[in-house]
């Protein structure tokens, strides 16, 4: 009965909508939120508890970021070992089959090719970080949350969403020049 009047009033119509289409309609139902609290003055409290609110999506992003430059790492590592292993045994056997010098020839550029993307863009560096910000952002939002560490002392509910809000942008921040660093060619990153 509660899905059906849902289904009226959201979707117009008595079809059951997806999950994809529930997701839909929350990520708007958010904007909406972040463009009313945007454009009418709203009290900081307000504005810090939204910031709160956002904040545990933030967690599900950045662990999101973060698995999926550990598959690509992962990836590229099995590359490398597997490739390597490939490659050496190959080459044992080249010697008596002379078509296989092509075939060491060809792992062993894909093994390079491999390990220059992954020393490159540093993907276990970023998976690294991404992961550390999050498990960062829920330890504050659970010590926020049952008034533990840093938030035992505070007193009042908008000075510990006050101190919360503040710890959150500066990992956010932190994690973004993390990620400039990253992003810097390998020469630059060493004059740093």
């Amino acid at each position: 009965m509660l899905v059906e009047l849902f289904d009226r009033v959201v979707w117009g119509d008595s079809r059951r909508p997806s999950e994809g289409d529930l997701e839909l309609r929350i990520s708007q139902l958010k904007d909406e939120r972040k463009l009313a609290v945007a454009n009418k003055d709203i009290p900081p409290k307000v504005r810090r508890v939204a910031y709160k609110e956002d904040a545990y999506s933030d967690i599900d992003q950045l662990r999101s970021e973060s698995r999926s430059y550990r598959r690509v790492n992962n990836t590229l590592q099995g590359v490398v070992i597997v490739g390597s292993l490939a490659a050496t045994g190959v080459a044992g056997l080249a010697g008596q089959v002379e078509e296989f010098r092509w075939v060491v020839l060809g792992v062993t550029f894909v093994v390079g090719v491999s390990s220059g993307f992954m020393g490159y863009y540093k993907y276990k560096e970023r998976s690294f970080y991404l992961q550390q910000t999050a498990d960062a952002i829920e330890s504050e939002w659970e010590a926020v949350e049952i008034g533990v560490g840093r938030y035992k002392h505070i007193e009042g509910e908008e000075k510990r969403l006050e101190e919360f809000v503040a710890e959150v942008h500066r990992l956010k921040s932190e994690q973004k020049k993390r990620q400039q660093n990253l992003e810097q060619p390998p020469e630059a990153r060493g004059s740093e």
